[in-house]
């Protein structure tokens, strides 16, 4: 008897943990991924490293995206749901790449004007992508906006002259000049600007804090306020702002984090 109700215990508590279980990809989160979380039903939002998410719908299912931000130590983090239950979710590490050089000052220093311009331009896209707003906007999953090689990837991060600088927010697409480029999801135009470093930017606002960026653009055609929907074309590839060569920035903000865009084009 004793024997029976051993095992019987045993069975309880695994069925218990398989159903507390949570899904979620990529399956070994990193410093700067996106996570995609399967929730359970009751559950009304998500709190993770200080930050709440509202969850949205696909398929039938109810979906959270996540920001494990790039400062984020390697280990194991709590996550709460909003109906009390915690569980842990462990982030792995990952090595991003670098590229130390050495050049002429005159070529990492900007002059005080500039440098305050850049400042400011800095802050309004900051403080763009760092808005929420609680309605969901999000049509399944993401696309790429344009198509082309990745020149550089998200993360990777030059050494000038022993000075680190921040580490790649987006990835390149190489394309030529003029490529059409496409809404990686729907939204709404959020900001539109032709700034010193990133030159002609689009910001688009997916909901629930979940942001895409598109930088060095030729051309504009939208304004701010317009909702696009997935695969719309919105602007031109380019070469503006402070670039070598024709090519296309995408980055993805999620809560004001950056994260890596090519994992989250990977995870629905």
């Amino acid at each position: 008897m004793r024997r029976l109700i051993f095992w019987l215990f045993v069975f309880l508590w695994t069925s218990s943990a398989w159903a507390l279980a949570l899904e979620y990809q990529p399956e070994k989160p990193f410093p700067g991924a996106p996570v995609l979380l399967t929730l359970p039903e009751g559950v009304s939002s998500v709190t993770f490293l200080g930050h709440r998410y509202e969850p949205f719908s696909f398929k039938g299912k109810k979906l959270v995206l996540l920001a494990v931000p790039l400062s984020t130590k390697p280990g194991t983090y709590p996550l709460v749901l909003s109906n009390g239950r915690r569980f842990s979710l462990r982030i792995y590490p990952k090595k991003y790449p670098e590229e130390h050089l050495t050049v002429p000052p005159k070529m990492v220093r900007y002059p005080p004007k500039v440098l305050a311009r850049i400042k400011r331009e800095i802050r309004l896209i900051r403080g763009t992508v760092a808005r929420f707003h609680p309605e969901a906007l999000l049509d399944g999953p993401f696309v790429w906006p344009a198509p082309g090689r990745i020149s550089s990837a998200f993360g990777f991060r030059r050494v000038y002259n022993g000075e680190p600088r921040s580490p790649h927010g987006g990835v390149d697409i190489a394309c030529p000049a003029g490529t059409p480029v496409k809404a990686a999801n729907r939204g709404r135009v959020a900001l539109v600007g032709d700034f010193y470093l990133p030159g002609k930017t689009v910001v688009l606002d997916h909901g629930l804090g979940i942001y895409t960026v598109y930088c060095h653009l030729s051309k504009i055609l939208v304004r701010e306020g317009e909702i696009l929907e997935k695969g719309e074309i919105f602007a031109l590839s380019g070469k503006s702002g402070r670039v070598t060569g024709p090519h296309l920035h995408f980055g993805c903000y999620i809560l004001g984090s950056k994260v890596d865009p090519q994992v989250l084009l990977g995870v629905f």
